[in-house]
C-alpha cells in the first residue's frame, strides 16, 4: 500500500489554497447553495457574504463562529485547526506562532477559540449509556 497524502498540511493547502476556497468550504458546510425562494447564492465581491440571486437575502457564513470578526486569513485558521487536531500532546500558542508565522497575540487567540469551540462541542454532545460524555 502506498502512502496517502490525505492527512498532511500540503494536502490541506491544495484543497483550501485561498480565502475564497475557505469561505466556500464554510458556506457549503452550513448552508445550501439554493435559497428557499428558488434563487442561488453567490459571493458578494469584496465581502465575506453571499447573496441570493432572486430575493437578495444575505448570509455571512463566518457569523457566530470562531472566525467571526477576525482579520486573520481563513487559510491560517484552517492550518491552525489542522495542526492542532494532529498534535499528539497538544500545542502551545508559541508553537502556533512559529508554525504559522503570526504574532503571539494572534496565535493565542486562535488557540483559545479553537479550544473553546471544542469544549463547547463536547459539553453538548449526547451522553452514552453509562451517563458519561
Amino acid at each position: 500500500m502506498g502512502r496517502t497524502d490525505e492527512y498532511v498540511l500540503k494536502h490541506l493547502k491544495k484543497i483550501l489554497p485561498t480565502e475564497d476556497a475557505c469561505l466556500d468550504f464554510i458556506f457549503a458546510g452550513t448552508h445550501s447553495w439554493e435559497c428557499s425562494c428558488g434563487g442561488t447564492f453567490t459571493r458578494l465581491p469584496g465581502r465575506k457574504q453571499y447573496q441570493c440571486s432572486h430575493c437578495r437575502f444575505q448570509i455571512a457564513p463566518t457569523a457566530h463562529t470562531i472566525f467571526h470578526k477576525s482579520a486573520t486569513p481563513l487559510t491560517l485558521w484552517f492550518q491552525a485547526i489542522f495542526v492542532y487536531s494532529n498534535a499528539k500532546r497538544g500545542l502551545s500558542a508559541k508553537d502556533i506562532e512559529r508554525l504559522l508565522g503570526v504574532t503571539y497575540k494572534t496565535a493565542w487567540r486562535i488557540l483559545f477559540l479553537i479550544q473553546q469551540a471544542l469544549r463547547h462541542t463536547n459539553a453538548h454532545s449526547p451522553k452514552n449509556e453509562s451517563g458519561k460524555t
